[in-house]
């Protein structure tokens, strides 16, 4: 075990953690140069279109005599959860900085992760072969926001490889040794996958004991036994061996049913009577979507592509929907709106199926008057005569890290947002013309899930950075806002939303919806409703065909007849024709 390092490198988004992460593996000869990629880790079509890092990878390798086993992680807010499974799977962290964005919200929110665990942290400015940056300001903040003396911050480009080597001796030398407190054998689940050829993989770091091919061990949450069918080490290959013991990360091979049987998070243990490692949670969906396949003849290649990413992806829950306008689909349950963009992507890129996503929404908690408790997250779920006492709704604090001249907009920002200002935090920019203000607020998740990170970085001139996290549920009074179209109720564009400005978001929707229908032979008429009172109308006029240009002089009372005609023929038109409503425009109303 003293032979044995487990780190993490933590950032904020784009700050290189997956290019320095390229170079750790290059420099300690794990993967050929005639064979390294930019982005190594990222095997995700979308991770490398867009960039980021939505899955975590683990990696083992091997340098000065020491296994090194980096589980690299996730930048983006969405998939914080992540990050802080793989620091718990750790004894030491690389926390890197840019040195042209500085710190930023992810950047405390990782490290203050990273700090309660108490996790050796090695403090990296990255990046610093970029010319005219002032390299020595960037260290005094580091320096005054986050405590580390300049001394001990490491200085790397993981473009160029500078500082590499540094950072490797570093890692030995800073990082402690996994420790062991038992005999029988104990393992963290730190991530799981679906492989093509091997089924389920789980992906632990031993904690306790030792492991061997064969062996029956069982998740202490539920007691579910699984047999050790295979297991052994990623470099990144898959590497198998007979057996693992206390300090190092592995993967094992299972033939369990489903990934969905595997407890992320949980302890694996062979005695059930030993106490987990961390307390075991689910992780929970923020935010719910119902999607469709554009093409109603994809129905069954859908199915299976949603089956299929369900494997990849345990975060993503799904359950079967039927809509009478857009068919069969899935409601699905996401870590956010990232994580949501990312699902949809990838069934599109992966699996060839381009499917229509719904306003997402989250999970809201009803408290009947006789007692009951109900959980929807489908406004169509809501009824206002279902007897109900009070509506909760999910609150997170929110993290704010912008320039001090930006301070009063962002505040405007999340009170119109329905949020509440706590406290804010000036810190030291890069220049004394750039002051920094650290901003903490809370605000219903429902108020993040739209527009409002557009709107910071408009605000921010793209200097604003986020974090948040889920703080609980509060009372709110909350409307479910219905459509019509010629009188008949058009269940996808159901919402709820908060009374204060329910009649506004209704209007709005109204008008969008008169620019998006095509016009019919008969006038359209387009209705907002709140609980049972229109709120809102637009109309839409019908063609308008001249059915007297056919006529030329002659008895001025056949041109009446003619119009009298055509009045009487809209009329019937308008009582028994039904709107087709073409389904780009349930994808367009949300993209506006």
């Amino acid at each position: 075990m003293d032979k044995i390092r487990n780190f993490s490198v933590i950032a904020h988004v784009d700050h290189g953690k997956s290019t320095l992460s390229d170079r750790l593996l290059e420099f300690t000869n794990t993967v050929e140069k005639r064979n390294m990629k930019s982005q190594f880790l990222d095997n995700l079509s979308v991770e490398r279109e867009r960039g980021i890092t939505v899955k975590l990878r683990t990696v083992r390798m091997q340098y000065k005599g020491y296994i090194l086993n980096l589980i690299d992680t996730p930048g983006h807010v969405d998939f914080s959860s992540e990050v802080l499974r793989s620091l718990q799977a750790c004894e030491g962290a690389i926390l890197l900085v840019d040195v042209t964005g500085g710190i930023e919200a992810q950047t405390i929110g990782n490290f203050l992760n990273a700090l309660s665990l108490n996790l050796d942290i090695i403090p990296v400015l990255n990046k610093i072969d970029i010319a005219n940056i002032d390299i020595d300001a960037r260290l005094s903040q580091i320096h005054d926001i986050l405590g580390f003396s300049k001394d001990e911050i490491l200085k790397t480009s993981g473009k160029t490889g500078i500082g590499v080597y540094e950072l490797l001796d570093n890692i030995i030398a800073k990082i402690s040794p996994p420790k062991s407190t038992q005999s029988s054998f104990r393992g963290f689940i730190f991530d799981s996958f679906y492989d093509h050829h091997l089924g389920e993989i789980v992906l632990v770091k031993v904690t306790d004991g030792t492991l061997s091919r064969g062996d029956i061990v069982y998740f202490h949450s539920s007691s579910l036994p699984i047999k050790v069918i295979d297991l052994g080490y990623l470099t990144p290959e898959y590497t198998f061996v007979d057996s693992v013991s206390a300090g190092e990360v592995c993967f094992i091979v299972t033939k369990v049913k489903s990934i969905k049987d595997i407890a992320v998070k949980d302890t694996l243990v062979k005695d059930t009577l030993s106490s987990p490692i961390f307390k075991y949670e689910r992780v929970k969906s923020m935010i719910f979507s119902s999607f469709f396949p554009l093409d109603r003849n994809d129905t069954e290649k859908f199915k299976e592509a949603i089956g299929k990413l369900g494997l990849n992806d345990f975060a993503f829950e799904y359950s079967p929907v039927n809509s009478i306008a857009l068919g069969f689909g899935y409601k699905c349950g996401f870590l956010g709106i990232l994580h949501m963009e990312v699902v949809s992507q990838r069934l599109s890129q992966e699996y060839g199926v381009d499917v229509f996503v719904s306003s997402p929404t989250v999970e809201y908690k009803l408290k009947l008057k006789d007692g009951e408790e109900v959980v929807i997250s489908n406004p169509l779920e809501f009824d206002h005569n279902m007897g109900i006492d009070k509506i909760s709704e999910p609150y997170i604090k929110l993290e704010i890290l912008a320039p001090q001249e930006c301070i009063g907009s962002i505040i405007d920002l999340v009170v119109s947002k329905r949020g509440i200002f706590i406290n804010s935090e000036f810190k030291e920019g890069i220049s004394q013309e750039m002051k920094m203000t650290f901003l903490s607020f809370e605000m219903p998740l429902s108020s993040l899930i739209t527009d409002f990170y557009d709107k910071l970085q408009m605000i921010t001139s793209g200097r604003g950075s986020m974090d948040y996290s889920f703080i609980g549920y509060r009372f709110s009074d909350i409307v479910r806002v219905d459509f019509l179209v010629n009188k008949e109720m058009v269940e996808p564009l159901s919402m709820l939303c908060d009374r204060s400005s329910a009649a506004r978001v209704a209007a709005s929707i109204c008008s969008r919806l008169k620019d998006l229908i095509p016009k019919s032979q008969f006038a359209i008429a387009i209705q907002a409703v709140i609980e049972g009172k229109i709120t809102a109308r637009e109309d839409i006029s019908p063609f308008r065909k001249d059915v007297t240009a056919k006529l030329y002089g002659g008895d001025p009372t056949r041109r009446m007849k003619l119009l009298e005609k055509q009045k009487k023929g809209k009329a019937r038109a308008k009582t028994f024709g039904k709107v087709e409503i073409p389904q780009d425009v349930f994808v367009k109303i949300y993209k506006v």
